[in-house]
């Protein structure tokens, strides 16, 4: 068994491309040319080193509305032992979908 640390990367970047997860139903995956990466106060940062690549990100298919490839993302997001994950339930000022 992995034991991760506890991290939180607050990211931006462009998403490329959308697709539904494939075991989590409410769930979507979305390839983000991660463009910047702030540290969260009090948190590991294991995401600042994708800066400038694509990245495959889960994020609620609830907050994403209509989003399609070209919309910008920004969100607090971790990384998991499956890959980096937006929070579910993120406040209002730490997550953005904008076309």
């Amino acid at each position: 068994m992995v034991q991760m640390i506890e991290n939180l990367t607050d990211i931006e970047g462009q998403i490329v491309a959308r697709r539904p997860h494939q075991s989590l139903a409410d769930y979507d995956v979305l390839r983000v040319r991660v463009e910047g990466a702030r540290s969260v106060p009090g948190k590991a940062d294991l995401l600042s080193a994708y800066v400038g690549t694509d990245l495959d990100v889960v994020v609620r298919r609830q907050l994403l509305d209509n989003a399609q490839p070209g919309a910008r993302l920004r969100c607090r997001a971790k990384r998991t032992p499956d890959g980096a994950m937006c929070e579910p339930h993120p406040a209002a000022s730490d997550f953005s979908v904008a076309p």
